[in-house]
């Protein structure tokens, strides 16, 4: 095993819905085939339409591993991390691209209990989409003071999870690709 893959299969942050809301489809994917494999393919209502599929992916096994990888999606290949390339590139050790994944995922898990902790199980939404929707339900002023403490807590975790993750992680602006970010 590379230290590209060991490192891949330490993440899966790009699958599990922590970095990104969707994954858009792009002309050279057969929508058909990554039905068949149990995508769950949607056409967005733009003119032209863009076919896509919510993360976290369906494909994505608890090993982290793509049951899809062989026939997985051009974004998805295309895909490579600050931390995967500064890694390749020889910029940080292996070691310390690992503690960066170990960081940012005690981070998302912690960001994942304290949804729950305010009412969302929803753990086959995106991070985001599960932050936006608490953080809704919460400004609309049903929400107790123990409840307010939590979100407050939640914010800060998600403020602090940004700031890794686009410093470590993401390889283009969030503000102009949307889906990317918590």
């Amino acid at each position: 095993m590379t230290s590209g893959e060991k490192l891949c299969l330490a993440c899966g942050l790009c699958c599990d819905g922590t970095l990104f809301d969707i994954v858009r489809l792009g002309p050279d994917d057969e929508v058909k085939k990554l039905k068949a494999l149990g995508l769950s393919v949607s056409l967005s209502r733009a003119q032209p339409p863009v076919a896509f599929f919510r993360q976290p992916c369906a494909a994505l096994c608890a090993d982290r591993k793509c049951r899809v990888y062989a026939d997985r999606p051009v974004q998805c290949g295309d895909f490579e991390c600050g931390v995967f390339k500064d890694a390749q590139a020889g910029r940080i050790k292996i070691t310390s691209a690992l503690r960066l994944v170990k960081q940012a995922r005690r981070q998302a898990d912690n960001i994942r209990r304290l949804l729950r902790e305010l009412g969302d199980t929803e753990e086959q939404r995106s991070l985001r989409e599960r932050f936006r929707r608490t953080q809704r339900r919460l400004e609309s002023g049903n929400s107790d003071p123990a409840a307010g403490e939590i979100f407050a807590e939640l914010s800060l975790a998600v403020h602090r999870f940004r700031l890794l993750a686009h410093e470590k992680f993401y390889t283009s602006d969030p503000e102009k690709t949307p889906g990317l970010d918590v």
